[in-house]
């Protein structure tokens, strides 16, 4: 190593993991090497983060191990290619590049012409802001996107019982099919309850959808969807808060409803039935729990 050359580290992100998005971050990383080559510093080591969001700090495993990391001599500098690469939070921006510096590390943004942006708090606040900013109006626009395609009938991505064909069209998979019908047959006729069902479906050997064992909330979620019956609820709930990531969940009467005969594995009565045993063994529990018995 020459004497004297300049040591850096590189900091880079993709959101998702899909293949265009992790070839953005192969690119990013291309990029680093060419620019510390032609630039006559060394590069001592990339932090990449992939399929992490950069609107909040926890599980950015790499960016937090880079900052643990900073203090220890191992580089001088950050390299980040773009402020929304960094951080898309204004505060979390701000204290990251507050505390890299108390560690004796200073972060530089390059732009696509290669040049420092600054390392001015004034400006880079303004930087940091326009990608929170940037940020919040994606989130607006998935939101609408979601709202729109809810109104025009999109069925879920993944659901036990069927294979997703197109936006709006599921077929049903013959075996899981079956094994919805079982759990309702086994909730009101047999009168077991979810944690039974559960263990009896991994006594067949009945797979989950994702595989594992079943769950008593996950035959709930099951047996509580009104899509086995033929009719397709959308707009349950939607993003509050797009920095935290809180969920808002809606009212029943708020739902975007769907007739679907098309879509059903159980009759309309079973399902009817079904939901009134449910609320009629809530009913017996709560009158347990306060001392009476029903």
């Amino acid at each position: 190593m020459k004497e004297g050359k300049p040591r850096a580290a590189a900091y880079c992100r993709v959101s998702t993991k899909n293949g265009s998005q992790l070839d953005s971050l192969e690119n990013q990383k291309l990029f680093f090497e060419k620019y510390t080559a032609d630039n006559g510093i060394e590069l001592v080591k990339i932090y990449a983060d992939e399929g992490i969001s950069g609107k909040q700090m926890k599980n950015r495993t790499e960016f937090i191990r880079m900052i643990d990391e900073a203090g220890s001599g191992l580089f001088e500098t950050v390299l980040v290619k773009d402020v929304s690469r960094f951080a898309r939070n204004t505060v979390d921006f701000l204290s990251s590049i507050r505390e890299l510096r108390r560690r004796g590390v200073e972060v530089f943004f390059l732009s696509n012409n290669m040049t420092n942006l600054g390392s001015s708090e004034f400006v880079l606040t303004i930087f940091g802001a326009a990608a929170q900013e940037e940020s919040a109006n994606i989130s607006k626009r998935i939101k609408f996107g979601k709202d729109v395609n809810a109104r025009k009938g999109r069925v879920p991505n993944v659901v036990y019982g069927y294979k997703r064909v197109s936006l709006t069209r599921l077929e049903a998979e013959p075996r899981e099919a079956e094994a919805v019908r079982d759990m309702y047959r086994m909730y009101t006729e047999l009168g077991w309850g979810c944690g039974k069902i559960a263990r009896e479906l991994d006594r067949r050997g009945i797979a989950a959808k994702r595989g594992g064992k079943w769950e008593a909330r996950t035959v709930h979620r099951i047996l509580c969807n009104s899509l086995y019956c033929g009719e397709l609820a959308n707009h349950k709930s939607e993003i509050d808060d797009f920095i935290e990531g809180s969920i808002k969940r809606f009212d029943s009467s708020q739902w975007y409803r769907h007739s679907r005969p098309d879509l059903a594995i159980i009759s309309r009565e079973t399902y009817e039935k079904t939901m009134k045993e449910m609320k009629k063994r809530r009913e017996k529990t709560k009158n347990h729990g306060n001392g009476r018995s029903s």
